[in-house]
This record gives structure tokens, C-alpha cells and sequence, in this order.
């Protein structure tokens, strides 16, 4: 299967084509940024297409020369710079999403994996608990835009009958992270720490923020695609991630453990700690992913760090 990824340069999409190409895949990566990292060390075995989402005949051409029967669709603008920049989020995430998702109908590709978000929840949540059923407010444009996208998809999945599927992800860890967001912290604490730079937490200690690793994502995007079609009730799919979530103290006394020299303090930014606080009181409840296609987290809070640390230190020069 000839499998295209859009936003395949980024964090979760380059460890995608990773774990394709392990499996004897030559996937497409479709991008406006360059590869870089570690996935540029396999240049060998992708293809690399230039390409911005919002221009419909970039990605037709790519899809139509490539003769792309898979879409993970990957790519887009991610939380702070959708806030500061709502049109060209528009752009990419809404008009992207709509071009893959027409495109997918016009070429009758097979199927098309949506990497949604948890940041469709804000507001109005009823108990203390987020399942796949739960209202969906966002007050974020990120969020807003996502939300279009799983909408979107589930209409072309009734009207056209196209394969759509989507998982909505918690904030993600692991290392080579340059985007800075409200829980970033979990990412750099550890980078920081391995780096032998100080590093301040602008979170309160006892912050809880629903994390889950790049290589658990990754692996998530690919279990789902590959269900089998019967298995698929729910379509868009809450993953919980480390859970129950720890707090950033929790966080930075398992990092001290794995590297007694890391040099990390906490000094709250009342943006942050405030915008985290809903979120982190809720319990993401990802049981249809565990009943329809066998989801399972391969990497608790310990295990997290640690594969963090030696996936950091075998691929060093591609992070510093």
C-alpha cells in the first residue's frame, strides 16, 4: 500500500514513516517544512514532496503521481500558533483538511487516519470524566478547527462511504520538540535535564496534564488504521495516555532519579497554571479504543523518561 503522510516531517508523522519504513514501507511525506531529525538519516526510504495543504493542486499532484492509497493526515497548525494566527490555521487545518478529504473521495483512496485532539473538549463538561461521546466545546481555534476536521470526516464516511478514522491525542512527549504550547514543560524538563541546561516550570507542582509518549502516537495512528473495518464503531477515538496523569512534581522527581544532575525549579505562570488546571482534573476515558482495536500503552511515566533519555542520546546531533 502506497501510503501518503501529510505533516509527515513533523513530530508524530516523521516517527510514523519511521515505524512504515521498519515495516518495509516507502511512505510519501508531504510538508512545508523540511525533514529533519533522525527520519532524515532514511532519506533513502521516503519520498519527500514539498507541499502546502491549503493548495489543492500540490496535494493533488502528489496524491495522483504517487498513486497514494493511504492518507495519514498529520499536518496542520498546532494550539499557541493558531491562536495567534486564526488564518492561516484556517488555512491549513480546515482547507487542508477539506482538500485531503475531497481528494481521498475523488481518487478513491482506501482510507484516511485523522490525528485529532483532546483540545476539542473545553467547556460544559458534564462529571468528571471525557469519553468518545462526551460535548464538544472547544474555546481554542486549534480546538475549533479539529473538531471541523472529525466532523468532516464522519460526513465523508456516511455520504461517500470513504474509510475515515481518528484518534484524539493528548499533549505529546518526546524529544527534538521546537514548538513551544501550555505543556511543553513535560517535554523539555526531560530535554533540559539531559542537556545539562537548568530548566524553570512555569506549571505549579502539583499540575496533572494528560501526556502520552511520540512513539505511543505513532503506534496508535498505525493499530488503528490497520483494524479491521467491522471493528470500527466509535471512528474517533480518545487516547488517554499515561494514566491516571501525574502531577510535573511527579515528572520531575522520576527525571532526578535518571539524571541526579538535572537542574529543575518550578516558578508558576498564572496563564498557564490556569489553563491547565480543567483539563488536568479530568479522566480521559479511552475504553472504545481498547475494546474496537486493541489500544494498549507501551510506555508508563518511567519507561516514558528512560526510552526518552536513550532516544535522545542515540540521535543527539539531530536534537542539539
Amino acid at each position: 500500500m502506497t501510503t501518503l503522510i501529510t505533516g509527515g516531517a513533523g513530530f508524530i508523522g516523521s516517527y510514523v514513516a519511521r515505524q512504515l519504513i521498519a515495516a518495509g514501507e516507502r511512505p510519501i511525506i508531504f510538508d512545508i517544512a523540511s525533514v529533519q531529525g533522525s527520519l532524515s538519516e532514511l532519506h533513502e526510504h521516503f519520498i519527500f514532496e514539498p507541499g502546502n495543504l491549503a493548495r489543492w493542486p500540490e496535494l493533488m499532484e502528489c496524491v495522483e503521481k504517487h498513486a497514494v492509497e493511504r492518507i495519514f493526515h498529520l499536518g496542520g497548525m498546532l494550539s499557541l500558533p493558531s491562536e495567534t494566527h486564526p488564518g492561516a490555521a484556517f488555512d491549513a487545518n480546515v482547507i487542508g483538511t477539506y482538500n485531503v478529504l475531497e481528494i481521498a473521495r475523488i481518487k478513491k483512496l482506501r482510507q484516511v487516519v485523522y490525528g485529532s485532539t483532546i483540545a476539542t473538549y473545553s467547556k460544559d463538561i458534564p462529571g468528571a470524566e471525557i469519553d468518545d461521546r462526551t460535548i464538544q466545546r472547544p474555546s481554542s481555534f486549534y480546538g475549533i478547527s479539529k473538531t471541523f476536521g472529525e466532523l468532516l470526516g464522519r460526513f465523508y464516511h456516511r455520504k461517500y462511504g470513504l474509510d475515515f478514522r481518528g484518534v484524539r491525542l493528548p499533549s505529546i512527549v518526546g524529544p527534538g520538540a521546537r514548538t513551544a504550547h501550555m505543556s511543553i514543560y513535560n517535554a523539555w524538563a526531560i530535554e533540559y535535564a539531559i542537556k545539562g541546561l537548568p530548566y524553570v516550570l512555569k506549571c505549579d507542582p502539583a499540575t496533572r496534564c494528560p501526556v502520552l509518549y511520540f512513539k505511543d502516537a505513532a503506534q496508535a495512528l498505525i493499530d488503528l488504521s490497520a483494524a479491521e473495518p467491522s471493528r470500527i464503531q466509535t471512528r474517533v477515538y480518545n487516547i488517554a495516555g499515561v494514566s491516571p496523569a501525574f502531577s510535573a512534581r511527579e515528572l520531575v522527581e522520576i527525571i532526578r532519579q535518571q539524571v541526579p544532575a538535572a537542574r529543575l525549579t518550578f516558578e508558576p505562570d498564572p496563564v498557564v497554571v490556569e489553563l491547565l488546571r480543567e483539563l488536568g482534573a479530568l479522566r480521559i476515558n479511552d475504553d472504545c479504543a481498547r475494546a474496537e482495536w486493541g489500544w494498549q500503552l507501551s510506555y508508563p511515566l518511567e519507561a516514558m523518561v528512560a526510552d526518552f533519555i536513550r532516544e535522545f542520546e542515540t540521535h543527539r546531533n539531530d536534537y542539539l
